[in-house]
């Protein structure tokens, strides 16, 4: 589903952000003070302007209480940060994402009222490690508190056995979703079907017993 949303900040995270959602389709508005950064993203999104979202005047003239969503990208400046989310919530913008430099000042940010907040770089660095510690999780998604999906290649003990022999779902609580195998990827519906050498299986379940069972 397409979405109407603003992008407020435009530093290397809020510039990239507004380029990946405007190439996925999606309607947007980016803002900024600076106005070559806004000259560097014009063509790249559908509005860019030169504003300052501190300004409620500037908000109501914008109607960003219009906006399904909006992200503030500049974390360098809470002072700005805390009174654009207050005349924002004020105005009744429906979600407000906030970028966050420290955990400090992600709690305040949920305080002030933003309804997600994000720390790029603690997230980046989470990711980073985890790559190198576990080199065959190709991808993992967060679905709920007590569940992530991981897009896994399927290790060598695992190999020429079935999800019989292993039955992860009654010993460990994990479900085995899709398999991919040379190219084609299907859902997984015959228990007897033996892993092989370079399979990829999606699984989900508690990440840390996932990665015991598949990386230990």
């Amino acid at each position: 589903m397409k979405k109407d949303i603003a992008v407020i900040g435009l530093g290397t995270f809020g510039y990239e952000v507004a380029r990946q959602l405007s190439k996925n389709g999606h309607h947007i508005l980016a803002i900024d003070t600076d106005e070559k950064k806004i000259n560097q993203i014009k063509d790249e999104v559908d509005i860019a302007l030169i504003a300052d979202i501190t300004e409620p005047d500037i908000l109501k003239k914008i109607q960003i209480d219009q906006f399904d969503q909006v992200i503030l990208a500049m974390s360098s400046n809470l002072e700005s940060i805390i009174l654009g989310i207050t005349h924002m919530k004020k105005m009744g913008v429906k979600h407000i994402i906030g970028k966050a430099n420290t955990p400090v000042q992600r709690e305040i940010l949920y305080k002030i009222g933003a309804d997600e907040v994000i720390l790029p770089e603690v997230s980046a660095a989470i990711r980073l490690a985890d790559k190198i510690t576990h080199p065959d999780i190709i991808e993992k998604f967060k679905i709920t508190d007590n569940n992530t999906l991981m897009e896994v290649v399927v290790p060598g003990k695992y190999e020429g056995k079935s999800l019989k022999d292993l039955d992860l779902r009654k010993k460990y609580g994990l479900n085995v979703l899709m398999l991919s195998r040379d190219g084609q990827t299907e859902v997984v519906t015959q228990p007897d079907l033996k892993f092989k050498k370079d399979d990829i299986i999606f699984v989900i379940g508690d990440e840390s017993q996932i990665k015991k069972t598949f990386f230990k």
